[in-house]
């Protein structure tokens, strides 16, 4: 297939890779291929979980395998999720997310399942990073 220098990357992926709808990653919306099935499921059994504890860096790091400073680069490149607010300064990892990637990259390894993982994380991590926009029930209000 001859591609034209000019066409953008998504102009020269296949119609059939294409997700029907968009996902919203922050204030731009981009098509991306979608996630298989079982990848959906650990994402919407990972919301359901009842595990709202939470881990600080070292623990995390050494959950998911890494060094702390090759841990902060995976969250910069998405690859992991953002962290939390835990006071002025500090911040954590919640352990159902946590639970999810490691086990949607045990199954990528163990089915040879196409896992796009920057995907699976800003899906995982949407819904808690949509509550940072601001609703319009405050725009009317004004300083007091």
């Amino acid at each position: 297939m001859q591609l034209n220098p000019k066409q953008t990357k998504r102009e020269q992926l296949p119609a059939r890779t294409l997700l029907s709808s968009t996902i919203n990653v922050g204030a731009r919306e981009s098509a991306a291929p979608p996630l298989d099935q079982p990848y959906i499921t650990l994402i919407q059994i990972a919301h359901n979980s009842k595990d709202h504890s939470v881990l600080r860096l070292p623990d995390s790091a050494k959950k998911m395998g890494r060094a702390n400073s090759t841990y902060w680069q995976d969250v910069k490149n998405g690859i992991a999720p953002p962290a939390i607010r835990l006071g002025e300064r500090a911040v954590g990892w919640l352990t159902f997310e946590l639970d999810a990637i490691l086990a949607a990259r045990a199954l990528a390894s163990r089915t040879n399942k196409p896992l796009d993982i920057k995907l699976f994380v800003s899906i995982l991590a949407a819904p808690r990073l949509s509550l940072k926009e601001p609703t319009s029930c405050v725009e009317g209000i004004e300083n007091v």
